[in-house]
């Protein structure tokens, strides 16, 4: 079976068994956390991937590391990965857990690019836009990006938009090549 297919199952599940004591966005915080704490630490990946830590050192370790941290829900999740030897998809697994959510609650998400730094009015200005465009609640990320020279990119789900003076260049550029 695909690394897609079992996270999704695994997704649904988490979703699913979700005890009443603890709210969605209880468990969101928690899954936000964990998958940043995962991506930024090389350690802390190889931990998870590896064949070689047993399954005991794995449960221990996901005690140390996290039971303080995380609901106790999402630390026995965690050992039901390890015991299951699903934690090497952990990540695909918390990712697919902020899908659904997203998809459950009509949000898109939307990665937003600029050569300098927005402020709040145009990111409210740009945020309504793109829910008026895709009919959905917008979750947006901002990067600030220099080489785009000036305007935007913008990938909502899975379209991107691109309104950079580097993409213009570019077209500028193939049109003079081409001579169309």
């Amino acid at each position: 079976m695909s690394t897609h297919r079992v996270a999704l199952r695994y997704a649904t599940a988490i979703l699913e068994a979700l005890p009443e004591t603890l709210s969605t966005e209880q468990l969101l915080d928690d899954v936000r956390d964990l998958r940043s704490s995962i991506l930024a630490s090389r350690e802390l990946r190889l931990f998870f991937e590896s064949p070689v830590i047993s399954r005991e050192n794995k449960r221990a370790g996901v005690d140390a590391l996290f039971a303080d941290k995380l609901s106790n829900y999402t630390v026995g999740v965690l050992h039901l990965l390890v015991e299951k030897g699903r934690e090497v998809l952990v990540l695909a697994i918390l990712d697919a857990v902020i899908a659904m959510h997203r998809d459950r609650e009509g949000i898109v998400a939307s990665s937003i690019s600029s050569a300098v730094q927005l402020d709040d009015a145009q990111r409210a200005r740009l945020e309504t836009m793109l829910a008026e465009r895709s009919g959905k609640r917008v979750e947006a990320e901002y990067h600030v990006d220099p080489s785009l020279i000036g305007g935007i990119t913008v990938r909502l789900g899975d379209t991107v938009y691109d309104g950079s003076v580097r993409r213009q260049l570019q077209r500028l550029r193939t049109r003079f090549i081409t001579g169309t």
